[in-house]
């Protein structure tokens, strides 16, 4: 079994470029590796979800256990979603346990509404997405930032840098 990194924090905060470009790292290093993006595994896996509170958990705990059966396989799941609650990150911690590492990936709301890469916040400001703006991000507790990556101070190459520095610190320690 490998280790899960797991990356979340608000939309536009970078966890998806982050992800993407630590999937091509670790593949550079022979690693094997796949990655989960939670806005993809919404329109297929849980297509059936809305976006209450028990359906984000749901989904996280579905996403969790896709990325328990790539751990087992020795495949490198990383993870990247939103997991704004403390709901939606103790389902996680739940189902993986000690493989998981939470990579905090931070960046100010004002930043992120600046992004805005997917135009949610745009649409959430024309009445078209409801709840993103007065949706609780609940401020991560020690077990759920084993690594912050401050994406609103740091360019995105320094910001890689370091998570890949940290991904593979975790790695050496768990064998891999």
């Amino acid at each position: 079994m490998t280790r899960i990194f797991w990356l979340f924090g608000r939309s536009g905060a970078g966890k998806t470029t982050l992800a993407m470009r630590l999937q091509q790292g670790l593949r550079d290093r022979a690693i094997p590796v796949f990655f989960i993006d939670g806005d993809e595994a919404r329109g297929g896996l849980s297509s059936d979800l809305g976006f209450q509170p028990e359906a984000r958990t749901e989904h996280h705990r579905r996403v969790a256990e896709v990325a328990r059966l790539a751990s087992r396989q020795g495949i490198v799941p990383i993870v990247a979603t939103m997991a704004p609650e403390y709901s939606q990150r103790d389902v996680v911690r739940r189902t993986l346990g000690q493989r998981l590492v939470w990579i905090f990936v931070d960046a100010p709301l004002e930043e992120c509404l600046r992004r805005d890469p997917k135009g949610l916040y745009k649409r959430a400001k024309l009445g078209e997405v409801r709840n993103l703006l007065e949706y609780p991000f609940d401020t991560p507790r020690g077990e759920e930032c084993n690594v912050t990556v401050q994406t609103g101070r740091a360019g995105i190459e320094e910001s890689y840098n370091d998570l890949l520095r940290e991904v593979l610190s975790h790695l050496a320690d768990h064998n891999i």
